[in-house]
């Protein structure tokens, strides 16, 4: 049990452990899953991969490992982000059993019992174990010694949980190696010969000073250029696979966000100004805070740099003797006071060392200290390093405070929590200044059950007069004037809905398999704070988009490269038979620009128009030339190409690097793909 009580303490936040089945998230994330695989469905399943179908009660039971796992070091997950990343931690699991550790092994990547032996207690400890707060010594680096004494303990332990704790983390070690040993053998493969390294370096080291003359593509409605029904149905047919989609709505909603009332505002202000005198004659501030105000008592003290407040908050806290009270401040939906509860002129930080005895045996370190005051030793403590209120506050270290404000050098406190009495030796620490300490009493204006009610019936009125029908909700709304918002493309993985974090109701509702294109729902109520009337507008279903839909779209696309085609037309023609750029500029009503140094890599018009820069990359000099870009047309002329040696072999690696960092980087969309990944959790979670 100790041990287990060790991990609880030592393990911070639930990432640190899910992150070891996820180290190479360039390969696969399960929000690129979710993504790239939502126009995929089922009535019962979670979803599938590789062809296999994942039911409900598989994902469950990983799910729940991953839960039990997180319990295991003290943590109980209970918000939305917190359920929703052990999911992604689940499905990320069953991925790699189904799809990447198949396709490693396939490609002859093992990881062997002698290797885990290594990984795990030998000489090559995996990241995995070496990020473990568990296997750390007091200063935080990784101890062998910890390392061994977890592993000799699991016997030991009745419960089984330490066990089942290390049979988790080889099993992440273990997929952790192999995700390493692939990602090796994917950039290893992604190389450069000599010849093309050698034509980079040539090509880079070759530079052009241009002078061209750009006209911008017109923007105005060109009557003389026509897109037909059949080329928008022949660039859809060319493009298909552009056009593919998940299952997706188009939604129109009207919703209530239900706020305090006028009424609710005076309740609580008086409320607020009965506490307010007793806060101010309170003898025990950190009781009264806790019992009666909505905001946490705040051990910190602030110096005047550090106090982000109102003006009179600030006044108060640095310019009034101790136990002023501020003036009340009307905040966001809230009334506030603060009281000076101390005043300390103390450092910011401070460098500590530490040794501690157990509380039974007080009277040696009172015999300790007595020995250290006259002249410290500090090779008779273990060093804790430089620490801040901050960092003290985090580690649950606050009987440590003393450190910024005492006379001695070495002083004793007394942990109750820690049942230990702690020496401690501070050689230096920053220039002490003001600080101070306040209280403050916090109401948050409230909507009573009156005002929830008030806005409950003006939504369930609305609700019923509509009757389930489109028509009805966009006749009503225009009638009463209530903002009607459109949300358009709405996935079944959408969660988020205006400001209402997690509208997962509505998303059932608009998505369940009786709701039909043209149905509106009765009241949906978010988050407690929130009342909702959706109309489902538009109902799409998985595969293609419609031709109609896109047809709009893709008109705009062909027409805009008729009008650059035209433009390229017409300038080609007006400066037909001129020779300098100055003639085309007058001619054009444009200017002479001017580019020195361009070359095939040069990015300022890369990313816009990279036919310019091709076609002067490798233009003649002295010849005008013209060019359609994506923007418009170029006239341009090459005034000079020089040749350098600028461009290296340092720099041809750092290219390469970053075409094999953009090639890892697709693999997770080939990944999915190939593995024909359909993910439905949106369906049940």
């Amino acid at each position: 049990m100790a041990v287990l009580e060790k991990i609880r303490v030592k393990f911070g936040i639930l990432i640190t452990v899910l992150v070891a089945l996820a180290l190479l998230s360039f390969i696969i994330d399960p929000q690129t899953l979710r993504s790239a695989a939502d126009r995929f469905s089922s009535d019962n399943k979670v979803g599938s991969m590789n062809g296999k179908s994942i039911t409900y009660r598989e994902f469950y039971e990983e799910l729940n490992n991953y839960t039990e796992i997180a319990k295991l070091m003290g943590q109980n997950p209970s918000s939305e982000a917190e359920q929703a990343q052990l999911r992604d931690a689940a499905w990320q699991s069953i991925f790699d059993n189904e799809v990447f550790i198949p396709k490693a092994t396939s490609a002859g990547l093992t990881v062997g019992s002698d290797e885990m032996l290594d990984l795990t207690q030998g000489t090559n400890i995996s990241p995995v174990l070496l990020q473990q707060g568990v296997f750390s010594d007091a200063n935080g680096n990784f101890s062998r010694e910890a390392l061994v004494n977890f592993v000799q303990s699991i016997d030991a332990d009745e419960t089984g949980n330490a066990a089942r704790f290390w049979s988790f983390l080889e099993e992440s070690v273990y997929r952790n190696q192999l995700y390493s040993k692939y990602g090796s053998l994917i950039q290893n493969s992604d190389f450069q010969t000599e010849l093309e390294k050698n034509r980079m370096i040539a090509e880079s080291n070759v530079t052009a000073d241009v002078d061209f003359v750009f006209t911008p593509m017109p923007f105005g409605v060109d009557s003389t250029i026509s897109v037909t029904s059949d080329e928008i149905r022949r660039f859809y047919n060319e493009h298909k696979e552009q056009f593919k989609q998940p299952a997706n709505r188009d939604i129109e909603y009207v919703m209530w966000e239900v706020v305090p009332s006028a009424q609710d505002y005076a309740d609580t202000r008086e409320e607020f100004d009965a506490l307010y005198a007793d806060f101010a004659k309170a003898e025990n501030l950190k009781a009264f805070v806790t019992l009666n105000s909505d905001s946490k008592w705040n051990p910190y003290f602030f110096s005047e740099d550090q106090l982000s407040v109102t003006p009179e908050f600030q006044e108060t806290a640095f310019h009034q003797p101790v136990g002023t009270v501020s003036p009340v401040v009307e905040e966001d939906r809230a009334y506030a006071a603060m009281r000076v509860a101390a005043v300390r002129n103390m450092s910011d930080s401070a460098n500590v060392y530490y040794k501690v005895y157990p509380l039974s045996e007080e009277s040696d370190a009172d015999a300790f200290v007595a020995a250290q005051l006259k002249k410290p030793e500090a090779d008779q403590f273990s060093k804790l390093g430089w620490v801040t209120q901050d960092i003290l506050m985090a580690n649950g270290l606050t009987d440590f405070d003393p450190v910024f404000d005492a006379a001695q050098k070495v002083i004793k406190v007394k942990s109750v929590n820690n049942q230990a009495v702690f020496v401690l030796y501070v050689p230096e620490k920053t220039k002490p200044m003001k600080k101070v300490q306040i209280a403050t009493l916090y109401k948050n204006v409230l909507p009573s059950d009156d005002t929830y009610r008030d806005f409950q019936m003006k939504a369930v009125e609305f609700a019923d007069a509509c009757d389930g029908k489109l028509e009805n909700f966009q006749k009503i709304a225009q009638e009463q004037n209530l903002p009607v918002v459109p949300l358009n493309n709405m996935t079944q993985a959408t969660r988020r809905i205006g400001p209402a974090e997690n509208a997962r109701e509505v998303v059932y509702w608009v998505f369940d398999k009786k709701t039909k294109e043209g149905d509106v729902s009765d009241l949906k109520t978010v988050d407690n704070k929130y009342y909702f009337v959706t109309a489902v507008t538009k109902a799409r279903k998985e595969g293609y988009a419609d031709l109609k839909e896109v047809a709009p779209d893709i008109r705009t696309v062909l027409m805009g490269r008729k009008v650059l085609d035209k433009q390229l037309a017409d300038v080609s023609n007006e400066i037909a038979g001129l020779t300098t750029l100055d003639q085309v500029a007058d001619k054009l009503g444009s200017t002479v620009s001017h580019y020195p140094g361009l070359s095939f890599g040069s990015t300022q018009y890369a990313q816009n128009d990279p036919a310019f820069v091709g076609a002067a990359s490798v233009a003649d000099e002295g010849t005008l030339q013209t060019v359609k870009g994506n923007i418009g047309v170029y006239v341009f002329e090459v005034t000079n190409r020089s040749a350098g040696n600028f461009f290296s072999e340092a720099d041809a690696a750092t290219q390469q690097a970053r075409k094999a960092s953009y090639h890892t980087s697709i693999l997770q969309d080939v990944i999915a793909n190939e593995a024909e990944i359909k993910d439905n959790r949106a369906r049940f979670f």
